[in-house]
């Protein structure tokens, strides 16, 4: 036991990265059995990992720290309008871009009725990677890594495990080159989000679900290679998004000035 918790804080991002890695791929093998078709557990190996881990460095206190982390609210309002808004603000502009440059119109009918959004978006918010992911990656990764490197480079090491860590997906054909690029380039607005909501890893949980959510509803509106255009939009305008944050902020700690950071 004393091996492996000073290995664990010798390295505690590296320990957090591989088990939840193997908790998730192995977690994913009876959902992938299934045809996709079932409860998602594996998507909380992250959040089980970073339990586990912060355990292993601090004890409970540690882990009261993750936890109170991830039902802190009080957070400037901004910030929850920016986590649920700015997704759905990028999904609508790929939308009206796309048939400017050449696919057909939308078609609104695709996408499911008001009720039954409101209905399933709380049961993938949960079951379906933000609640599960989360704690983990800005939870317990993104700190560490923020104690030991900028802003910006913290959020392309992370993007680049949080892509890896989806790779399985490939499976169900449900993760292709352009969702990879996708997850790297949204750890740099996640990373702004966290550094401006006080240490909160709820505005986040938020983001996440309203960027999944909003791809999983309105991406409906196109088919076939248009809605593959539609998808490499959306990539641009979100690469957008954070090349304007670095621009804005720079590369160090993307916050405002006002603004801290729970970094533990």
């Amino acid at each position: 036991m004393s091996m492996l918790i000073r290995t664990v804080r010798n390295w505690p991002v590296t320990s957090f990265v591989v088990l939840a890695f193997v908790i998730t791929w192995i977690g994913f093998i009876p959902f992938y059995r299934a045809g996709g078709e079932d409860i998602a557990w594996f998507t909380f190996g992250p959040f089980v990992s970073a339990v586990v881990i912060s355990a292993l460095l601090g004890g409970l206190p540690k882990v009261r720290g993750l936890l109170a982390s991830v039902v802190k609210w009080r957070v400037p309002p901004v910030w929850y309008l920016v986590a649920i808004g700015l997704p759905v603000v990028a999904q609508l502009l790929a939308i009206w871009l796309n048939p400017l440059l050449g696919s057909a119109a939308p078609n609104w009918g695709n996408v499911p009725a008001i009720p039954e959004i409101v209905v399933m978006v709380p049961l993938f918010l949960v079951f379906s990677g933000p609640l599960g992911e989360e704690p983990g990656w800005r939870g317990f990764a993104l700190p560490a890594l923020l104690r030991e490197h900028g802003a910006l480079n913290a959020s392309l090491l992370l993007g680049m495990i949080w892509a890896a860590w989806h790779l399985p997906l490939v499976l169900l054909n449900d993760y292709s080159i352009s969702s990879a690029i996708n997850v790297m380039v949204a750890a740099v607005v996640f990373t702004w989000l966290y550094q401006n909501s006080a240490g909160s890893v709820l505005p986040a949980i938020l983001m996440h679900a309203s960027h999944q959510n909003s791809v999983r509803y309105l991406g409906r509106v196109f088919e076939g290679g248009d809605a593959i255009q539609h998808q490499w939009i959306g990539l641009m305008l979100w690469l957008a998004i954070a090349l304007a944050i670095v621009a804005i902020y720079g590369t160090h700690s993307f916050r405002n000035g006002g603004a801290t950071a729970a970094v533990s």
